[in-house]
């Protein structure tokens, strides 16, 4: 039987890294270089990773738009390298 309260922990350590991006986006590693499509012209935005703490094998790929952090997929550490990579 699964533990009930791995949702619980999951959800407070997603909510860590959330409060570390805000602290301090530049801490993270760029991982990709992206293009987003703009009225104005197509922007380039450094993609960052940021990995959740053990047992969740888990990353978050964001990029700041802005003060704002523009999450752009939570992966499982096993996925397909790049699979979330055409999302906007």
């Amino acid at each position: 039987m699964r533990d009930p309260s791995a949702g619980d922990r999951f959800d407070a350590a997603l909510r860590e890294v959330f409060d570390r991006i805000k602290e301090g986006p530049n801490q993270f590693p760029e991982h990709a270089l992206l293009v987003v499509p703009m009225a104005a012209g197509p922007l380039f935005v450094a993609v960052r990773r940021a990995v959740l703490p053990k047992p969740f094998p888990y990353v978050v790929f964001f990029y700041m738009r802005e003060r704002t952090a523009v999450v752009l997929a939570i992966a499982h550490g096993k996925r397909r390298p790049g699979y979330w990579s055409e999302r906007r």
